[in-house]
């Protein structure tokens, strides 16, 4: 059996992410579809905001604000919510999560934490989703930037991306070697009383794989819940150290992954480590 195959040119689309290739890097975002998604509500910014918004306040009374939220009675009251605020709760929530999942991992927890209202959301879980929404339309072009070990002298030289000016610069070499961040709240979740870990791992400059998931434990200290992200992380990156593997790019030394806890460094031995 053959097929013919058809040479479509460089890519530019795939799977409904827009990729944007250069010299230097490859950069994977939401772009359009994010346009889409805002004109269907008429959300979309005209000019950007004078200063950056965030997605949602990380402060716990935020958090204990959302979990403690009165929702609806009644289906009359669910209806009336809806109609006041302008949009249909679970189907905004689902658009959000496409690009949470495809190339904005700077969304994660907090689209995570509100699709837990999904059911009957109050008042204050609408604000925080078009807060949220907001923030997107602000950082509509942003997306993961993957930088080439060598420039593509056939490719177009494009814009070089420009931190903003609250951003720590990570001197993390740009190299093909896995690394990864983990880090842990404590508590975060006040109902349940459970932590809620993050975890990125990076390749080539940008995140290949992210997760923020409530611990399924209930860590006592700071330093227990540190080390179950840890843990989490460090299965994550056995299993992805296989897939470069398969695509010829060896890993060679071991996989460094940084995380920010004292005493969970020092209870390893060595306070050398990142």
């Amino acid at each position: 059996m053959s097929m013919d195959v058809k040479d479509l040119g460089l890519i530019d689309r795939f799977n409904g992410m827009d990729i944007f290739q250069t010299k230097y890097y490859v950069k994977v975002s939401c772009e359009k579809y994010l346009v889409k998604m805002l004109q269907a509500h008429e959300w979309l910014l005209n000019t950007p905001p004078p200063i950056l918004p965030i997605p949602l306040p990380a402060e716990k009374e935020f958090i204990k604000e959302l979990e403690s939220a009165i929702p609806p009675q009644t289906q009359q009251e669910m209806d009336q919510l809806r109609k006041e605020m302008g949009f249909n709760y679970r189907q905004v929530m689902g658009k959000i999560i496409w690009p949470m999942i495809k190339c904005r991992a700077d969304i994660s927890p907090h689209a995570i934490k509100l699709s837990q209202y999904l059911d009957n959301p109050a008042k204050t879980h609408y604000k925080a989703v078009r807060q949220l929404v907001d923030y997107l339309a602000a950082t509509i072009t942003e997306g993961i930037y993957y930088w080439r070990d060598e420039p593509v002298e056939s490719l177009p030289e494009g814009y070089l991306p420009t931190l903003h000016a609250d951003n720590h610069t990570l001197e993390v070499p740009l190299q093909q070697n896995l690394s990864g961040f983990v880090d842990s709240d404590w508590a975060g979740d006040t109902l349940q009383r459970k932590s809620i870990s993050g975890i990125a791992i990076m390749m080539a400059g940008g995140v290949i794989a992210y997760k923020s998931k409530r611990q399924e434990v209930i860590s006592l200290s700071t330093t227990e819940a540190e080390f179950v992200a840890a843990c989490d992380a460090g299965k994550m990156i056995l299993f992805l150290r296989s897939i470069p593997e398969d695509l010829g790019i060896r890993q060679e030394d071991a996989t460094i992954f940084f995380e920010d806890n004292i005493p969970t460094l020092d209870s390893k031995g060595d306070k050398s480590h990142p």
